[in-house]
């Protein structure tokens, strides 16, 4: 039963970090793996058989719903845009009183608050800036002699989306945006879909040419950034989640202030969608609160 809520969770992951302005980190507090999977990614080799257990089931979940539910949210996304949006933030929305918890839970008594919510508001803020920036122009997929530079900008957005996508309140596809790299990489992705039905070897070998540094970048910087979050929530506990605190927040509008959400309507938004897009919140909402009770 752990095993399969575990495959379940690593569904959720993995479709959360597909969408541009959605935070992984973010869902994985959600979630209740954050604090497991700093550990299984720092201690790895301290007791294999354990983090195993853990990543391989969350691992081959959040494969799953790349690769499966990709193709689900790409729909949804291009036909319901802000009920879809609206869904994610609710999830975001119901882990805030979670992560102030844990944020409290070891906060020095007779202190000031200030210093706590200063670094909540920067880290609010940084969220804030990131969504407004400029997206770069997003490339395509190439079949058959992968270029050099591509393989290596593949590994340098590897890095750069897999820190971020550990980060809570900063979105790794969102980086892979700004990068230019988002298209290629979905690109990539839905060539999977087609080699599955031709068995062309010419389009697995192109697949295996990018992802290969892709997988690789993630790696690196999923190990980099996660021995800088174990430092820091061992060492500054409390100024650690606030600053989580921060990006949280910041990552709840992000949503809202990326063109994805509007994507599906040409004209004037019409009031049924703000509706269903608060129907929606409030069932992502309801989702995170239950699922931070466990």
């Amino acid at each position: 039963m752990n095993t399969l809520i575990l495959f379940l969770k690593g569904i959720i992951f993995g479709v959360a970090n597909v969408i541009p302005g959605v935070s992984g980190g973010t869902i994985a507090v959600v979630l209740h793996i954050f604090d497991r999977l700093i550990e299984a990614i720092n201690h790895f080799t301290k007791d294999i058989k354990k983090h195993i257990m853990f990543l391989a089931p969350l691992g081959i979940g959040a494969l799953a719903g790349i690769l499966v539910f990709s193709m689900l949210i790409d729909y949804t996304l291009t036909n319901y845009s802000l009920p879809t949006c609206g869904f994610f933030a609710g999830l975001v929305a119901g882990s805030i009183p979670l992560i102030y918890g844990m944020a409290k839970s070891k906060q020095p008594k007779n202190t000031s608050k200030a210093k706590y919510f200063i670094l909540a508001a920067l880290a609010f803020a940084l969220v804030i800036f990131l969504s407004t920036l400029k997206t770069a122009e997003g490339g395509t997929a190439v079949v058959g002699d992968v270029p050099v530079a591509l393989m290596f900008k593949a590994f340098i957005g590897g890095a750069i989306a897999a820190a971020a996508m550990i980060c809570p309140g900063i979105s790794g596809s969102f980086m892979l945006v700004l990068l230019g790299l988002y298209n290629v990489v979905i690109g990539y992705v839905a060539l999977v879909k087609d080699f599955l039905v031709t068995f062309d070897m010419t389009i697995l070998i192109s697949i295996i040419k990018f992802c290969a540094p892709l997988g690789l970048g993630i790696i690196f910087g999923a190990i980099l950034i996660s021995r800088i979050i174990e430092f820091l929530m061992n060492k500054y506990h409390t100024e650690t989640y606030y600053i989580i605190l921060g990006l949280i927040l910041g990552s709840l509008i992000g949503i809202f202030l990326d063109p994805i959400a509007y994507g599906s309507y040409s004209g004037t938004i019409p009031f049924s969608a703000f509706i269903v897009s608060a129907v929606t919140a409030v069932c992502g909402f309801i989702v995170a609160v239950f699922l931070g009770r466990e």
